[in-house]
């Protein structure tokens, strides 16, 4: 969901700071650059997930599923061809995906450095909580699928007559696993990684 999408990557971003931080510390006082070889490998790792992996499972369910994508909030990610305004919203989407994860990078790694690691969970912790309220506060929304107009009721149809996402309408439950499952294997593969590089640092 856009809700969930855009801050995860910032709370990705810090979070592969926080189980790295041992060997962040250590590069940090080992080197005399203000932003030695560790900074940009994370920064690497926090723009990769947020651009090769939230942004396009993002943007495909926004393409395939824009109602339920953003939680019917808005109509227009359902009528973007032909139409530079309503189009901007997938560009922004993206934009703010991609800036989110620097973001979260540029702040954590500062703490990090500076003696405030204590701010580092707290933070990632908190956000992903009030990311979850926000969604959860949007009930029954994220079980239904269909139109912007079909959940409001402006078409006159009732909305328990929408389509449930676990009945599988247009391919929904496998799009959404097949999703999840992308997200998943990269978001594996760099915590192993990190954790590697953190044992071998001693």
């Amino acid at each position: 969901m856009v809700q969930i999408d855009v801050p995860a990557a910032f709370i990705a971003s810090q979070f592969f700071l926080d189980i790295g931080k041992t060997v962040i510390k250590k590069h940090a006082a080992e080197s005399d650059d203000a932003k030695p070889a560790t900074y940009y490998k994370f920064l690497y790792r926090s723009l990769f997930f947020a651009g090769a992996v939230i942004a396009p499972a993002g943007i495909f369910l926004l393409a395939a599923y824009p109602g339920w994508e953003q939680i019917y909030w808005t109509r227009r990610v359902e009528f973007v061809v032909n139409n530079p305004v309503n189009s901007l919203i997938p560009a922004l989407f993206v934009m703010f995906i991609v800036l989110g994860g620097y973001l979260g990078h540029v702040i954590g790694y500062r703490w990090i450095v500076t003696g405030k690691e204590k701010y580092l969970r707290p933070c990632y912790l908190g956000l992903l909580a009030a990311v979850a309220l926000l969604v959860l506060s949007q009930y029954p929304s994220f079980i239904y699928l269909g139109t912007y107009d079909q959940y409001h009721n402006l078409n006159g149809q009732v909305r328990e007559s929408m389509a449930h996402v676990w009945n599988n309408p247009h391919g929904f439950s496998i799009s959404w696993i097949m999703v999840m499952c992308y997200f998943a294997v990269p978001l594996l593969w760099l915590i192993v990684k990190i954790r590697n590089e953190v044992k071998s640092c001693g």
